[in-house]
C-alpha cells in the first residue's frame, strides 16, 4: 500500500509540474511528459533551501509544497480537460517505461554489490538529515562529500508515503524508466513530424541493448545466458554501461538518477530557443540546469552544451555570436550563473578533487565501438553522408560523388592515422556540424546539433580523459563511461528525427530502421525472459539480508539524529557497511575506498585510525577495552549481526556485547548502546579534514 502511496505522491508532483509548464507556454503533451520531473524539482528546491538555512522539518515543508502544487495541477488539468488525448498519450509512454523497467527488476531487486549500497545510503541519509550538507553515512562526524541532488528530488515523496526504503529504491529505478521514456519521446516529438520517430527514440533511450548481445548469441550463448556485465565492459579497462543495462542493474548512481533532470533542462532550453528568451522560462532553465549540475557534475558540460545549442538554434535558425545572435549566445550566462546561485549552498560545500585533463594513450577499436553503440553511430554516419550529398545540390551525380567522398575521407584518415574510431567519428562530426550551421531555417537543425553533440561525446575519450585516482591502466575508465552514456542519449533523441526526415520510400525506411534496431533486441529479450525462470519475484531490495540484520536496520531507522554506529569494516562493493547504508545512521567507518576517492589521500591516516578503533571494539576480548574504543571512536551503538559474526571471533564479539547495554536483540543479532560521560561524537570533526568529493 505504501508503494502505491509513493507512486501517487510522484503523480501529485507531476500535476504540480504540469501546471507550471503550462504557465510557461509548453504544450499539454510535453507538459505532462515532463511534469513529474519538473514537479519533483519544484518541490525539492525550496524544501532543500529551507533545510540549508536551518529548518529541521524541511521534508514536511516540501510535503506542503507538494500538496499545494498538486492541487493547482488538478485544477489546471480540469480546465484543460479538452486536451485529454495528449495527456493520455504522454502517460501511456511513461507507463510503458515504468512498467517495463519494473518487470525487468522483479527477479533481482537486491540492493547489493556495485555502487547500490552507496546509493541506498545516500537516500537513507537524506530521509534522516535535518540540515545540509547531510552527514556522511560512512564517516561519522563528516558531511557527505558527494553529489546527492539526484536522490534529493525523491526524498519528499518517499517521506510522505512512508514506503520502506528497500521497496522505494526499486520503485525509483522504475519511475526513472518512465521519466526518461516520456522525456525523450516528448522532445523527439518536437523535432520530427513522423509518428514513429518519438517511439523509436524512447525505445533507444530505455530498452535498446548493444549489438554485443547479438554477437554472443551468434557465438553460441543462449538468450538466458547472455553476459550483460561483459557487454557493459565492452572496451577493455573502461566502463561501457548503456541505459538498458543500468536500469536492469538498478544502480541509482548519478549518471542515471540525473538523466531526467538533464533532459528537462535541454527541453526547457529548446522551448526557450523556439518561442523566445522570456525571463520566466530562462529562470526555469537555470533552476533545472543548477539541479542537474548538483546531481551529477559529469553531466554539467554536455547539458550546458545542449542548452547553449538549443537557446541559439531552437527555432531552426543558426546564429553566430555577432549582431542579434550575440544576445542568444549571451543568454547562456544567466543560465549558468542562475543555476549556480540557485544551488549555491551545495556548490559552496562541495569541492571535488580535480586532477586535471590528460591526453589518452589507449584508443577504442572499431569492433569495440560498434559492439557498443554501432547502430547509433552507423545512423549518424548515414546522416553525415546525406549532408555531404546535399552539398552537391539537386544533381544526382554530384550528390552521389560527394556522399561517397565523405565516407572515403573517413576511411582514408582512419588508415593513415591508425586510429580508426578517432578518424571516423571526427569526419562524421564535421559533416553533421556543417549541416547544423548551414542554410537559413531548417526544421531538423536542433536534431542535427544534438546529433553532433552525441557524436562529439563518443569522440572525446579518443582525445582526452579526466584524471582520477584509478591509475594509468584505467585512465579512460570514467571518461568513456560518462561520455558514452550521455552520447547514447543524445543520439537516441536525434537519430530517429533525422532518419524520419530523409527522403526515401516507406519500405526502404522500414528496412533501414529494422536493420539498426534488430541488433539491439537480444539484451532486452534475455532480460525480459529471466523473470520466467521461477525465481522469487518482488521489489524488496533487502531480501538478501538475514532476518536479524533486517531487524537491526528497522531498529536503527528509529534512532534519533546523533547516533553513530560501529559495525564490521571490510572491502568496498561487498556486504560490509550494510547497516549504515540501509538505515542512514552514520558508521564510524564504512567503505574506506570510497572515502579515499571522495576526499583524497589526506584522509588516509584518519581512515586507518578509525579502522583500528573498530577492530579494537570487536577483537580486544575485553569489555572495558571495547567500550573505551567505542567512546574514542564516538560510537553510541555497536551492532553485532551476520557480518560481525563472519568477520570476528566469538570472544571479541562477546566483549563488544558487554561494552554497554543491549538495547535490541533478535537471535544472534544485537545492538549495544555505549554510555558516554560527555556528549558522544566522533573524534574527527568536520573542520579537521577537507570536504572533497568526486
Amino acid at each position: 500500500m505504501t508503494g502505491v502511496l509513493f507512486y501517487l505522491a510522484v503523480l501529485v508532483a507531476g500535476l504540480a509540474g504540469y501546471a507550471g509548464l503550462i504557465r510557461l507556454g509548453v504544450a499539454d503533451r510535453s507538459a505532462w511528459a515532463y511534469g513529474r520531473a519538473a514537479g519533483l524539482v519544484a518541490v525539492a528546491l525550496p524544501a532543500w533551501w529551507s533545510g540549508a538555512v536551518g529548518l529541521a522539518g524541511w521534508r514536511w515543508f516540501g510535503a506542503v509544497l507538494l500538496l499545494l502544487g498538486g492541487a493547482a495541477g488538478a485544477v489546471t488539468v480540469w480546465r484543460r480537460r479538452s486536451a485529454w488525448r495528449d495527456i493520455v498519450a504522454a502517460e501511456a509512454v511513461f507507463l510503458v517505461g515504468f512498467i517495463g523497467v519494473l518487470l525487468l527488476r522483479l527477479d533481482h531487486p537486491d540492493i547489493r554489490g556495485t555502487e547500490k549500497p552507496m546509493d541506498l545510503g545516500i537516500l537513507a541519509t537524506l530521509l534522516r538529515t535535518r540540515s545540509f550538507p547531510p552527514p556522511d553515512m560512512w564517516l561519522a562526524g563528516s558531511t557527505l562529500p558527494y553529489y546527492y541532488w539526484g536522490a534529493l528530488v525523491w526524498t519528499v515523496p518517499l517521506a510522505v508515503s512512508q514506503v520502506p526504503l528497500e521497496v522505494g529504491y526499486n520503485l525509483v529505478v522504475a519511475l526513472l524508466g518512465g521519466l526518461v521514456a516520456a522525456a525523450v519521446w516528448a522532445l523527439t516529438s518536437q523535432l520530427t513530424d513522423r509518428r514513429g520517430g518519438p517511439l523509436l527514440a524512447a525505445f533507444l533511450a530505455v530498452f535498446a541493448g548493444t549489438p554485443d548481445g547479438l554477437r554472443q548469441i551468434l557465438a553460441g550463448r543462449s538468450l538466458l545466458g547472455l553476459d550483460y556485465w561483459g557487454s557493459s565492459r565492452q572496451v577493455p579497462n573502461t566502463i561501457t554501461e548503456f541505459p538498458l543495462f543500468t536500469f536492469w542493474l538498478g544502480d541509482l548512481h548519478p549518471h542515471l538518477i540525473s538523466l531526467p533532470l538533464a533532459l528537462l533542462t535541454v527541453f526547457l532550453a529548446f522551448q526557450a530557443g523556439r518561442k523566445g528568451l522570456r525571463p520566466a522560462i530562462l529562470i526555469a532553465v537555470a533552476a533545472s540546469f543548477g539541479v542537474t549540475w548538483a546531481a551529477n557534475p559529469w553531466a554539467m558540460p554536455p547539458t550546458l552544451a545542449a542548452v547553449a545549442l538549443m537557446l541559439v538554434a531552437g527555432d531552426g535558425r543558426w546564429r553566430w555570436p555577432v549582431g542579434k545572435g550575440f544576445m542568444r549566445w549571451l543568454s547562456v550566462v544567466p543560465v549558468v550563473v542562475g543555476g549556480w546561485l540557485l544551488t549555491a549552498p551545495f556548490q559552496l560545500a562541495f569541492h571535488p578533487p580535480f586532477h586535471g585533463i590528460g591526453l589518452v594513450h589507449a584508443w577504442t577499436t572499431v569492433p569495440e565501438v560498434l559492439l557498443y553503440g554501432g547502430p547509433l553511430i552507423v545512423a549518424a554516419w548515414i546522416v553525415a553522408v546525406r549532408i555531404a550529398a546535399d552539398l552537391g545540390g539537386d544533381r544526382i551525380e554530384r550528390r552521389q560523388t560527394l556522399g561517397s567522398a565523405a565516407l572515403a575521407v573517413g576511411v582514408l584518415l582512419a588508415a593513415i592515422t591508425g586510429k580508426a574510431v578517432l578518424a571516423l567519428l571526427a569526419v562524421c562530426l564535421v559533416f553533421i556540424v556543417i549541416g547544423g550551421v548551414r542554410g537559413d531555417v531548417r526544421q531538423d537543425r536542433p536534431a542535427l546539433l544534438l546529433a553532433a553533440l552525441g557524436v562529439f561525446l563518443f569522440l572525446v575519450p579518443e582525445l582526452i580523459y579526466v584524471r582520477d585516482p584509478y591509475g594509468e591502466q584505467l585512465h579512460r575508465m570514467n571518461t568513456v563511461f560518462k561520455s558514452y552514456f550521455q552520447g547514447w542519449i543524445f543520439l537516441a533523441i536525434a537519430v530517429p528525427a533525422l532518419l524520419g526526415g530523409m527522403r526515401m520510400g516507406r519500405w526502404k525506411r522500414v528496412a533501414l530502421v529494422s536493420a539498426l534496431v534488430l541488433p539491439m533486441i537480444p539484451h532486452l529479450a534475455g532480460m525480459a525472459s529471466a523473470p520466467l525462470l521461477h525465481r522469487p519475484l518482488g521489489l524488496d531490495g533487502l531480501r538478501w539480508m538475514t532476518s536479524g540484520d533486517r531487524e537491526i536496520v528497522r531498529f536503527l531507522r528509529h534512532q534519533p539524529p546523533g547516533a553513530v554506529l560501529a559495525e564490521a569494516v571490510g572491502h568496498a562493493y561487498s556486504d560490509y557497511a550494510r547497516l549504515s547504508a540501509a538505515s542512514g545512521v552514520p558508521a564510524v567507518l564504512g567503505w574506506a575506498n570510497h572515502e579515499l576517492v571522495w576526499r583524497g589521500p589526506e584522509i588516509g591516516p584518519e581512515l586507518d585510525r578509525r579502522r583500528q578503533l573498530v577492530d579494537e571494539i570487536f577483537t580486544s576480548g575485553k569489555s572495558e577495552t571495547a567500550a573505551a574504543a567505542a567512546r574514542k571512536a564516538g560510537a553510541t551503538l555497536i551492532a553485532v549481526g551476520s557480518m560481525e559474526h563472519r568477520t570476528y571471533a566469538d570472544a571479541g564479539l562477546l566483549a563488544a556485547e558487554k561494552a554497554g547495554k543491549v538495547v535490541f536483540r533478535k537471535g544472534p543479532a544485537e545492538v549495544v548502546a555505549v554510555e558516554h560521560t560527555v556528549p558522544a561524537g566522533p573524534a574527527l570533526r568536520e573542520q579537521e579534514h577537507p570536504k572533497n568529493g568526486r
